[in-house]
């Protein structure tokens, strides 16, 4: 698997295509089983998009979906992206009150896209306490991991 996560990376958006048939379902094995409905792939499909950064933006609805079941992978593929269409941030607020790993993570998201301070986070952060002791936690981290970069500045490049 890991070959072919690094032929996919390497092929940069020559890749979304395929990445795309997978994450839709389309994709199957010699079953019929789509692969998006298989743990692994999905998986390996997922961490190739977030190595693959703002290249992978076009499969951002598709993050947003696996982000709604709830998948950790998904949360750090769509931060990986730089920029956020609404429908990603208004997502990924709503993780922030799910399991704290998931949580977390989309917390981190937001910050690392410059979208912390966005409305529809502070409408949720304002609203929900777990979500506001997410995001000072994370912001909290961001900030210590970046102490260079302005507090939720996308990341240099994006």
């Amino acid at each position: 698997m890991f070959e072919a996560e690094l032929e996919l990376v390497n092929g940069g958006a020559d890749c979304l295509p395929a990445l795309e048939s997978l994450l839709k379902g389309a994709a199957k094995n010699r079953f019929g089983v789509p692969y998006a409905r298989l743990g692994l792939p999905l998986e390996c499909a997922l961490q190739v998009v977030r190595r693959l950064g703002p290249v992978a933006k076009p499969l951002e609805p598709y993050l947003r979906e696996q982000l709604r079941c709830g998948n950790l992978t998904a949360a750090a593929a769509l931060g990986s992206l730089g920029t956020l269409e609404q429908d990603s941030i208004t997502q990924l607020a709503v993780s922030l009150e799910d399991s704290p790993i998931l949580a977390m993570e989309s917390a981190m998201a937001l910050l690392v896209c410059g979208e912390g301070d966005h409305p529809t986070v502070l409408e949720m952060a304002s609203g929900s306490r777990a979500a506001a002791r997410i995001l000072e936690r994370a912001r909290a981290w961001h900030n210590r991991i970046r102490p260079s970069a302005a507090p939720d500045a996308p990341p240099s490049g994006a």
